[in-house]
């Protein structure tokens, strides 16, 4: 069977038509909430640009179906010819969350049918296999609610602003992760702290924090593109799930975005900042350099 077409399976109540089959669900997650994030997310896969058919000249973005809470679907079937591999983008016009970019593989048409045969060819392949949650890091108009401890910042490299940084939070006790942040493309940064619900009581007024910057070595970064804003948006390659998917194969530290993506160099030193207990603060540029 070819994609698109038509496919016959039998059960209990008799022959029906299959016309599609799930190939992928992608289900963003707020990184502070770990509720859904939404509504308004533009979630897409990204196409090359084919010769002779009119398409933008990078290539385009073709949106997956949105499902509401379910998430945004991408079917074998309804979709056309699918690659082994997509990239899918996911980005918020009201910058309410930072864009995030991945390549994922897919299940094929065969091994999601071959259940389906007489005799099988294949065994079945759960949903939550195909499925992604990756979570988004909170943007320059995040709704941050009053109480939250963070602090917002501009990463800048010989005083200019860098391209989608990361940031880590490092405190106390012993130096732990604190929080995580991802950065736009105007190096604005807001980081939020998880982890000032350790401390003992009385909590203090303030808390010290050393901030690491993370960000796309510019002798291999690719330059910006003026016709899409999102071209040098690192890629982060996702692992297959398993069927059934393990806890890992649905969350994990690059669907957290808490690894660093393949590229990105750490700053040569650590900033410390004093943050108010309760205040999201404004914060000087965070100097970025490499040696």
């Amino acid at each position: 069977m070819t994609d698109g077409q038509d496919h016959r399976i039998t059960v209990a109540a008799g022959p029906v038509d299959v016309l599609h089959r799930l190939a992928l669900a992608v289900r963003p997650l707020d990184a502070r909430t770990r509720k859904a994030a939404g509504p308004g997310l533009c979630v897409g896969r990204e196409s090359a640009a084919v010769p002779g058919r009119r398409m933008p000249p990078g290539g385009a973005v073709l949106p997956l179906e949105n499902h509401g809470a379910t998430g945004h679907v991408l079917r074998y079937g309804s979709s056309g010819g699918l690659p082994a591999t997509v990239a899918v983008r996911i980005d918020d016009p009201a910058r309410r969350w930072i864009p995030r970019r991945f390549s994922v593989p897919l299940w094929t048409h065969a091994e999601l049918t071959g259940a389906d045969a007489d005799p099988p060819t294949a065994q079945p392949v759960r949903a939550d296999a195909r499925l992604m949650r990756p979570w988004l890091l909170p943007g320059p108009a995040y709704p941050v609610p009053q109480g939250t401890t963070g602090i917002r910042l501009r990463v800048t490299r010989a005083g200019r602003p860098v391209r989608w940084p990361r940031v880590e939070a490092y405190g106390a006790p012993a130096g732990a992760l604190v929080g995580w942040a991802h950065g736009d493309e105007h190096g604005q940064v807001l980081l939020l702290l998880h982890g000032i619900g350790v401390l003992p009581s009385p909590v203090p007024s303030t808390y010290t924090v050393a901030l690491r910057s993370l960000a796309r070595d510019p002798a291999t970064a690719p330059p910006p593109d003026p016709r899409d804003a999102l071209a040098d948006l690192v890629v982060e390659a996702v692992t297959r799930s398993q069927s059934p998917p393990s806890g890992a194969d649905l969350d994990n530290p690059l669907l957290r975005g808490s690894s660093r993506p393949p590229g990105y160099r750490t700053s040569t030193a650590d900033t410390v900042h004093t943050l108010t207990v309760g205040q999201v603060v404004h914060a000087a540029d965070l100097p970025h350099a490499t040696a």
